[in-house]
């Protein structure tokens, strides 16, 4: 089975912080991150049966 890591693009995912506002509350980083985790897994070039793995474990971990 191939690392989940292997099917991210070229870059870091944390990237995109700095956009982020510097008083954000708690809720608004909580919701910054699914959509950062989301678009993450979208951008992936992965088999269906890797790809599913990879979303249920962010699901099991609320961030999907």
């Amino acid at each position: 089975m191939a690392n989940i890591l292997d099917g991210i693009p070229g870059g870091s995912i944390l990237e995109g912080l700095d956009d982020w506002p510097v008083t954000a509350t708690r809720q608004h980083y909580y919701e910054l991150t699914r959509e950062l985790v989301a678009s993450t897994i979208a951008q992936m070039d992965l088999p269906a049966h890797e790809l599913a793995q990879v979303e249920e474990a962010f699901i099991g971990a609320g961030l999907l």
